[in-house]
């Protein structure tokens, strides 16, 4: 008996090793992934490009606007007036429906209102433990308070550590609650070293790597004053200098890899959860509460993107809390990061120390990014600047009266993968505030593979033939994914030396597909992911991938069992393959 299609999670990423401590850029190393489905007989594989919208249009006072149809809105991509494909309006309570009858006009009884899935995600990685607390104890509150009978209320964390599926029993709920705890990963930033280098400064200052900047220039100075105290002749000090600077350029890549991973993290996990949120049979709503994270690099951004569109056609309101709330800014440093370092007390460098608290001060601004953009797009709320966190929580957890739901299909985009910015207009309307999608990525054609050479590929993957051209080392663990179902982690290395790159543009170019399929005992296809990840490497980057390799790893929920593990790996500049099958187990 065949069994049913699985649910497959995309949650690929691509790991490549630091250099020297430093990430490689972006216009390097990319890696984009998409659900696989095997060609058969010949098939065409078709894609088109779809863009939904949940609007929100709200008074002067706050209120949702209702009434309005297809003909009151206008889509712009970058600026051009798009032709809206889809629209519908989507109530929190049913409205009264009138009826005619012989002598009288009456109110007809309205259907019940579905339950409402309201998944509770607390980021505990990026939250403090005062921050998480107060957090907590704003949840418990609203779940005595103020969930409904008919709700049903869902605990989820990025560390994974606690959950709770859907249930309606809210003594479970806060029993759940009364298990989170602070798994903050910012530590690993080094709070106490010196220079203390903040996410956003790590971004400015990999900005201007081959030129200065007061923002680099003022961590230099607070190095010097660190490390360099027994420099005390001119030769000396200015080698100390030298050193510092270069120190910091490692630093704040290292920086800015690890929170670019840590946003990735959360995002990731955030997507297990709005699919699962996505499977249940009523309205739905997800309430993020975390303390920021930065979200400003492409990758990360490329990742909040897909979480929008996910969201969006699952029918899914996400609204967001900041657990930051209103923090006083402490004289002479946050006692909670040690000592002062020596560059605070020296008169000299005010300046200085003037430009790093600006860059402090922008950093808590900007991780909030993210969750503003998350509930913008989506049609939610995002509660910020208040320590009323119990206050904020009932707020945002209060569905709009009425939202819109648009589509359209994008005219002429190229495949370049590059941001589109999106506005909504309501002409002849005053006063009013719109919520809607602030734009989306264009599909890249990095994820079209060669025709000729994907048949092949595809061929493969549905044989369970062993080929060695490219050898990779493929590791799986069964594991359980945030939303509590099981799941099959996969990572698979390939050592680059066994890749054939080409010279193009002063770099190395190549092109390396994944495709990890899944089957059950009977050969049955179930479900698969196809990663792409182009490589176009700088003589420095070249040096370290061919001794340390590359690594792709993939995700695939399905129930417990027992499966046959598919993965085949194509080189498209040297057209070598790899493929080899395994038993699995998921428990």
């Amino acid at each position: 008996m065949r069994l049913k299609i699985l649910t497959l999670v995309i949650a690929c990423a691509v790991l490549v090793p630091l250099l020297q401590g430093q990430s490689a850029p972006g216009d390097e190393i990319r890696f984009a992934s998409q659900s696989y489905v095997p060609d058969e007989n010949g098939t065409i594989r078709v894609q088109s490009t779809n863009v939904d919208l949940n609007v929100v249009v709200r008074d002067e006072k706050g209120r949702p606007v209702s009434g309005l149809t297809k003909e009151d809105f206008q889509i712009f991509d970058q600026g051009k007036k798009q032709n809206i494909s889809a629209f519908n309006v989507e109530y929190a309570h049913a409205p009264n429906v009138k009826t005619s009858g012989r002598a009288e006009v009456q109110h007809a009884v309205p259907p019940p209102v579905p339950p409402r899935y309201l998944a509770m995600y607390f980021d505990d990685t990026n939250m403090s433990v005062g921050d998480l607390a107060f957090a907590r104890k704003a949840a418990i509150g609203f779940v005595n308070k103020n969930m409904e009978e008919t709700d049903r209320g869902g605990v989820f964390t990025s560390s994974t550590t606690v959950t709770q599926q859907f249930t309606s029993n809210k003594q479970e709920i806060i029993a759940t609650l009364g298990k989170l705890q602070s798994h903050q990963q910012s530590a690993m930033f080094g709070s106490t070293a010196c220079p203390k280098i903040t996410p956003y400064e790590a971004f400015q200052i990999n900005a201007t790597f081959d030129s200065h900047s007061d923002v680099f220039d003022a961590a230099v100075q607070e190095s010097v004053q660190c490390h360099c105290q027994g420099a005390n002749d001119m030769d000396t000090r200015a080698s100390c200098t030298s050193e510092m600077a270069r120190m910091v350029q490692t630093q704040a890549a290292t920086v800015l890899s690890l929170s670019e991973q840590f946003a990735q993290d959360s995002l990731g996990v955030l997507g297990d959860v709005i699919r699962y949120l996505g499977k249940m049979p009523g309205r739905r709503m997800l309430i993020m509460t975390s303390s920021g994270f930065f979200s400003r690099t492409e990758k990360v951004q490329h990742t909040q993107d897909k979480m929008i569109d996910s969201a969006l056609r699952a029918g899914i309101v996400i609204n967001t809390m900041d657990a930051k709330a209103l923090a006083a800014e402490w004289l002479g440093g946050n006692p909670a990061d040690g000592n002062p370092n020596l560059a605070t007390a020296d008169a000299p460098n005010r300046s200085f120390n003037s430009i790093q608290q600006q860059v402090e001060n922008d950093d808590r601004e900007v991780s909030s990014d993210s969750m503003s953009v998350l509930a913008s797009a989506t049609g939610g709320k995002f509660f910020h600047n208040s320590n009323d966190l119990g206050s904020g929580l009932v707020e945002i957890a209060a569905m709009p009266d009425v939202s819109y739901s648009l589509a359209f299909s994008p005219e002429d985009v190229k495949e370049n993968g590059m941001y589109h910015t999106l506005r909504v207009k309501i002409p002849g309307h005053q006063d009013i505030s719109i919520s809607a999608r602030p734009g989306y990525f264009a599909r890249s054609n990095e994820k079209n593979s060669p025709g000729a050479k994907f048949q092949k590929l595809n061929k493969e993957v549905m044989t369970a033939n062993n080929i060695t051209e490219i050898p990779a080392d493929i590791t799986t663990q069964s594991s359980v994914l945030a939303t509590g179902e099981s799941a099959l982690k996969v990572a698979v290395h390939v050592n680059a030396r066994n890749l054939a790159f080409k010279k193009e543009n002063n770099a190395r170019a190549e092109r390396v597909i994944f495709i990890t399929a899944l089957f059950d005992q009977q050969g049955h296809f179930l479900a698969g992911t196809e990663g792409v990840m182009e490589l176009n490497l700088r003589d420095a980057t070249f040096a370290q991938i061919s001794k340390d390799g590359i690594e792709a790893r993939a995700t695939l929920q399905a129930p417990p069992g027992t499966y046959r593990l598919r993965e085949v790996v194509q080189d498209v500049v040297g057209g070598k393959l790899g493929a080899s099958s395994r038993t699995v187990e998921i428990r």
